[in-house]
């Protein structure tokens, strides 16, 4: 496993004073165009099912950036959802190659301090081939040494 990293450093503002809203706040709908049965979270959720939901059908983001995914357990397609409404599927979703019409988990996005963030990209889907450990920014994979033209998966460790 190679390993790449770089000594800049970016820090966010991640405070929120006594009295001001959470920086993470979103709520979701079990409908369209912000129908139905809500909820408001202001940090993650691993499975929208045990809140009481089949689905999330329409988002509104009020603060942060958060990502949500098409199964439970923060699995299959990712969903990167920055502050805005998001009335129906196709409005978070952006690939309608991709057809989802399933959103079951969600987290914020925190930004750590860019020495911090580590991810390891690998070759084949489920974690499975030859894989590099990434800690920086890079304009290409080829520039970092990846060989070949695809990523199958891969696993955030912290940073975003």
């Amino acid at each position: 496993m190679y390993r790449f990293s770089r000594s800049n450093m970016m820090y966010p503002m991640m405070h929120s004073g006594m009295g001001m809203a959470p920086f993470f706040k979103v709520t979701v709908f079990e409908q369209e165009h912000f129908q139905g049965k809500c909820q408001e979270f202001t940090s993650e959720c691993c499975n929208i099912q045990q809140c009481g939901f089949d689905n999330i059908r329409s988002i509104r983001v009020e603060s942060g950036a958060w990502v949500g995914y098409e199964h439970h357990d923060f699995q299959g397609q990712q969903f990167v959802l920055e502050r805005g409404e998001y009335p129906h599927w196709d409005s978070y979703c952006g690939n309608l190659a991709y057809h989802v019409e399933r959103f079951m988990s969600f987290r914020p996005i925190f930004c750590a301090a860019h020495q911090s963030s580590r991810m390891t990209i690998y070759e084949k889907e489920n974690f499975l081939g030859r894989c590099t450990e990434v800690c920086d920014d890079y304009p290409s994979l080829q520039a970092m040494g990846w060989c070949g033209m695809e990523v199958g998966s891969m696993h955030v460790q912290c940073g975003a």
